[in-house]
C-alpha cells in the first residue's frame, strides 16, 4: 500500500474482502495492528476526513479465534438488509482508516484520523455490467 492509495476495479455484484489483521497470543499487545474503516467522500478521502463519511467496519479483535476477521462489501444496486448499502454504477466509493489503539474500541473517544506510513485508502471504481 501506498500514501498515494490505489484504485480498485469492481463489477456490479463482485466483493470486495478485507481481512483483519491476525495475530497469535505471543505477539505483544503495543504491537497489534487495529484500525476503523469509514467509507468517506472524495474530499474526506483527499483529506483523510472521516467526519465526511460513516464506519463499515472495526477491526479490533486481532486475537480472534482460530482466523483473521473478514469482512466483505457487496457492490450491488440494491440491498435487501437494512444496514446495507446500495452502490451505484460509474460511481467512485473512497475508504479510509483509523489507527485503533488497544483500548480505545471501548472508551467511546471520537478517534482521530492517522496517516502512517502506509495506509489502507483504496478508491472503488464500479464498471457496469
Amino acid at each position: 500500500l501506498r500514501r498515494e492509495g490505489y484504485t480498485v476495479q469492481v463489477n456490479v455484484n463482485d466483493y470486495l474482502d478485507i481481512y483483519c489483521p491476525h495475530y497469535n497470543a505471543s505477539v505483544p499487545e503495543h504491537r497489534l495492528e487495529q484500525y476503523v474503516l469509514y467509507m468517506v467522500n472524495a474530499e474526506g478521502y483527499r483529506t483523510c476526513n472521516t467526519s465526511q463519511g460513516f464506519k463499515r467496519w472495526e477491526c479490533n479483535r486481532p486475537h480472534a479465534p482460530h482466523s483473521p476477521i473478514k469482512f466483505s462489501e457487496k457492490f450491488q444496486r440494491y440491498s435487501a438488509f437494512s444496514l446495507g448499502y446500495e452502490f451505484r454504477a460509474g460511481q467512485e466509493y473512497y475508504y479510509i482508516c483509523t489507527k485503533l489503539q488497544p483500548g480505545d474500541a471501548h472508551s467511546g473517544e471520537k478517534l482521530a484520523p492517522t496517516l502512517p506510513q502506509f495506509t489502507l485508502r483504496p478508491e472503488v471504481k464500479i464498471e457496469d455490467l
